[in-house]
């Protein structure tokens, strides 16, 4: 398997602010949670408060 090649996950690069980061970083680190479960909550919480349901990648079928 190459380096972008995830099963049920995408790379993607951003810009955040520095602050936020700094402060998801250290959630990330008092939490033992990785990052990208963090984003994954984060990400759906504002897409459930936008109206958009999406269905996890790993549930599909």
């Amino acid at each position: 398997m190459g380096y972008n090649e995830l099963k049920y996950r995408q790379r993607f690069t951003t810009s955040i602010d520095k602050n936020i980061l700094k402060a998801f970083f250290e959630l990330s680190k008092i939490n033992k949670q990785p990052k990208s479960w963090l984003m994954d909550e984060a990400l759906e919480d504002l897409l459930r408060k936008n109206g958009v349901e999406v269905q996890k990648a790993r549930d599909e079928k």
